[in-house]
């Protein structure tokens, strides 16, 4: 009886609860099982190693006594627990002691991601012929993170150390839990032709839970849409997500994109002035190879040029001495050819001829070439070497009459 009512007989007391539940669990049927999941919430305590696995829907306690010199899994690792199920009758807990705990690889979530990873890839979503570059000289960088973390921190520490002409810009977006990957993609959708160089998706590290919203094929597709080039930044350098399969580049870590995008101002400063004197000083060294040259080749030239004259001179010269001595042998020839003719003129002069008796006859102002020409009572004009006379024709006896 308790407390005034009578207890059936058939009713257990917690101990004979517990102890008939251990009992089930103590037959050989559950014991020396072999079970998969995921480790979380790990940590030792003593000389044991507790922990819980969980899958996908369900969660289970467990412990590996004296843990010491055997492998200790840790948060987010997949493994195989050999062991048997422990029901602790004064608490009534649950437990599974493992006996042995090997690594098993993938874990459900990881297996998801390669289901995902390997469907993508099959669409072709990863092929390098989709990459764009990232720009080597960036003018807006925007960088897709929380602003609370210490990932923006150390992207702007990273690149304002390299360059101070970089213009950052921040979208507050949540990078974990439910919903965090549409938003993020919503905000991808919403900047892509706002017309920055380049975006950095970045989150720190964490478990596979946490970088969840990183294998989302909603936010891989929208990223995989974007125009302007992107950068993953996402987890840890062995964290590897479906974003940054699909970004254009991958940085190990948000420190590493900010290196990767930031090209260094100083040092692209001291190589244009050292570029900028280098020429200057190849510029100064062509000048004076060319006016070198040029100064030897005006001598060269002066001095062909002198020749030349001196040459055309000597020809003038020469062709100017036969000219004046053919032209002398003309004139001379000229000059006796003058003095012939003059004197064959001179013989033929009609005062010579009247010198020698002969006189010229007009009548009527012309010359008299013929007796006929004449008629009796003409009157004519007779000139002679020392002078004239008129006369009266009283008779005319041409030849052969």
């Amino acid at each position: 009886m308790i407390g005034g009512n009578i207890v059936s007989e058939k009713a257990l007391s917690v101990t004979e609860l517990n102890a008939s539940i251990k009992a089930c669990l103590d037959a050989s049927l559950v014991r020396g099982m072999e079970v998969f999941g995921e480790v979380s919430g790990g940590r030792v305590s003593g000389a044991h190693f507790y922990f819980t696995l969980k899958d996908k829907d369900s969660q289970i306690s467990c412990v590996r006594f004296r843990c010491a010199g055997s492998y200790i899994p840790k948060d987010g690792e997949s493994v195989v627990l050999r062991g048997s199920v422990n029901f602790w009758t004064q608490g009534g807990r649950l437990t599974f002691a493992a006996s042995d705990i090997t690594p098993a690889g993938k874990g459900l979530l990881a297996l998801e991601f390669e289901r995902m990873k390997a469907k993508l890839q099959a669409e072709g979503l990863f092929d390098e012929k989709y990459k764009v570059p990232i720009p080597k000289f960036p003018r807006t960088v925007l960088v897709v993170t929380s602003r609370t973390g210490a990932v923006i921190r150390d992207i702007v520490t990273t690149v304002r150390r390299k360059n101070p002409v970089i213009d950052i810009v921040v979208r507050d977006v949540r990078v974990q839990g439910e919903g965090a990957a549409h938003e993020i993609a919503g905000v991808l959708a919403r900047v892509d032709r706002l017309g920055y160089d380049v975006v950095i998706i970045a989150r720190g590290g964490g478990s596979l839970e946490d970088l969840a919203p990183f294998y989302d094929e909603e936010l891989v597709r929208a990223v995989f849409a974007m125009k302007t080039p992107v950068v993953s930044a996402v987890g840890h350098e062995t964290d590897f997500s479906l974003v940054d399969f699909v970004a254009d580049a991958r940085a190990a870590t948000p420190t590493a994109a900010a290196e990767l995008v930031a090209y260094d101002y100083y040092a692209l400063v001291d190589e244009v002035k050292s570029r900028a004197e280098s020429l200057k000083r190849s510029t100064g060294r062509m000048f004076e190879r060319k006016t070198s040259k040029l100064r030897f080749a005006g001598d060269s030239l002066g001095r062909r040029m002198a020749a030349f004259h001196t040459a055309r001179e000597q020809r003038v010269r020469a062709l100017a001495s036969r000219l004046a001595a053919g032209t002398e042998r003309k004139v001379l020839g000229a000059e006796g050819l003058i003095n012939t003719l003059a004197g064959k003129l001179d013989a033929l002069s009609p005062l010579k001829v009247l010198s020698r008796g002969y006189f010229n006859v007009q009548a009527a102002g012309k010359s008299v070439t013929s007796v006929r020409s004449l008629a009796v009572g003409d009157r004519v004009t007779a000139r002679g070497a020392d002078g004239t006379f008129a006369a009266s024709v009283a008779e005319v006896h041409p030849d052969g009459e």
